[in-house]
Order: C-alpha cells, then structure tokens, then sequence
C-alpha cells in the first residue's frame, strides 16, 4: 500500500479510530496498573522506550484531532446521529488522545496532573474500557463508519 492509499479520508479516519480505539484499551491497562505505562513494565524505562512511547503519545494526539476535526465538520454528529452515549464515548477517545498528544510534546500529562489515586485511575481506566468498547461495537454495527 503506497501513501496515496494511506492518505485517503476514509483510510485516514479508520485509521486513526483503530488507533485510538488501541491506545484507549492501553491507557487504560495503564491507568489500572497505577499509571505506569504497561511497556515499562515489558522492556524496562530506559531513554528508546520514554522516547518511542512519546512519539507515540504524539501520534495519538494527530489522531484525535483528525478524528476531532471530521466530527466537527460532521456536526458534532458521530456513529450516525447524536446519541448520548455515542457523543461521550467519542468524547472520551478525542479529549484523552488529545491530552496523551499535549504530553507527549510537553512532557506534562494534564489528566494526570490534575488529579492522582489509585481508584481514580482504576475508574478513569474502566470509563477508557467502556468507551473503546461502545464505539468499537457501535461503529462495527455502522458497517465500520463513524462520521
């Protein structure tokens, strides 16, 4: 697949909502294991693997802000309509990528600067879970379309 491929809008937001969709199941295995990130814990903290999680952390601010953007141009409308459920699942993915994009470029976390504990993460981890899954879910019964 060459780049003309890659670039294309309906490539780039499946793209980016795969992405997000992973780097929300991720944040959340982190947020539950204390907010250590779970690679650490796999290969250790050395400097490649803070600088290859804040490239990362950067890509998946890129995405949420595709995603961000075609959900403005769309309306506000995501998965179809303006379902509750679906507006704060979509919310979630682009409120947090955009924050985990801010820390990889700044080094400041706000979300986590903001408020600390063990059981908030926990319960900011299962709201990341339930949110990759409702829109997980709900854009597979939408023959995979978000916007």
């Amino acid at each position: 697949m060459d780049f003309k491929q890659l670039s294309t809008p309906a490539q780039l937001e499946r793209n980016s909502f795969l992405w997000s969709e992973l780097r929300l199941v991720i944040a959340a295995v982190a947020l539950l294991l204390g907010g250590v990130p779970p690679v650490v814990y796999v290969l250790g903290g050395s400097g490649n693997v803070w600088g290859l999680l804040k490239l990362f952390w950067i890509i998946s601010g890129l995405a949420a802000a595709y995603l961000g953007y075609r959900w403005y141009t769309n309306g506000w409308r995501v998965l179809g309509g303006r379902d509750r459920s679906d507006v704060i699942a979509m919310g979630v993915a682009v409120v947090t990528g955009l924050n985990l994009g801010w820390a990889g470029l700044s080094g400041n976390n706000i979300g986590m600067s903001i408020v600390y504990g063990r059981l908030i993460y926990a319960l900011v981890g299962i709201v990341y879970l339930w949110a990759a899954w409702h829109l997980r879910s709900r854009w597979k019964s939408r023959g995979r379309r978000l916007f």
